[in-house]
């Protein structure tokens, strides 16, 4: 009974976590180049019921790295990534990674993330003043002409090891972080989120709807074994 009753919950766990991510997913829509998530899962629920083992409920997420549409805007501190990696922003709390790329101009001088956080070169912090800064296609920071420094682009080696943070950012572990990626870099772009609501809302449904059937039958279960032992108790 135990066997059984562990394999439906891990299975409505699992499915309750996909719920999340997906309505994570859907209320990240129109956020700037977010990228949606993926829930895994070890095993099915049926197949785990009918090898009649033990499922581990997988709270782990890929992350689909099909880039959104790139849409011009003409602002020059809008900054899209074409390619795979992610810009790097110095946090309270540590290193990010985004590709969200509207970038903003702090008061003393320093090109920082939406959040605020401090957008990193390859020297640290990027300091442009009060001037509008020129950014290559390889991601070169220049002011009035003259070399600033380089922006720092990388990639994360395992990407279901990152941590989504809200706004774009995400936190990965320190020694998945490479320098090196060749993303070319678009200056005057942002980069639209790769979530298709509709797509999304059909999964949710889906998914809601294999909670609510191993809700039933955790029940069916449940009642059948109650009749069972009541039965042996008579039997006696």
């Amino acid at each position: 009974m135990n066997e059984v009753m562990g394999i439906i919950r891990s299975a409505m766990q699992s499915d309750a976590e996909a719920v999340r991510v997906i309505g994570q997913n859907i209320a990240n829509a129109e956020v700037t180049a977010y990228q949606r998530q993926i829930p895994l899962s070890d095993a099915s629920f049926p197949e785990a019921l009918a090898a009649s083992t033990e499922l581990t409920t997988a709270s782990r997420v890929a992350y689909d790295s099909q880039p959104g549409t790139l849409r011009s805007t003409g602002e020059p501190l809008h900054l899209a990534l074409e390619g795979a990696g992610f810009l790097t922003v110095e946090s309270s709390e540590g290193l990010r990674v985004t590709r969200r790329g509207d970038l903003r101009v702090s008061a003393d001088g320093f090109l920082t993330a939406a959040t605020g956080d401090l957008l990193l070169g390859a020297s640290g912090p990027i300091h442009v003043g009060a001037a509008v800064p020129v950014i290559d296609t390889a991601g070169t920071v220049r002011v009035a002409n003259q070399f600033v420094d380089q922006l720092r682009l990388v990639l994360v080696d395992h990407p279901e090891q990152m941590r989504y943070l809200g706004n774009g950012m995400f936190d990965a572990p320190a020694n998945e972080i490479v320098d090196g990626s060749t993303a070319t870099v678009r200056q005057g772009y942002l980069e639209t989120s790769n979530v298709t609501p509709v797509g999304e809302m059909v999964q949710l449904m889906e998914a809601v709807r294999h909670f609510e059937a191993g809700q039933r039958l955790a029940r069916g279960y449940d009642d059948m074994m109650g009749k069972a032992i009541s039965e042996l108790g008579k039997a006696r």
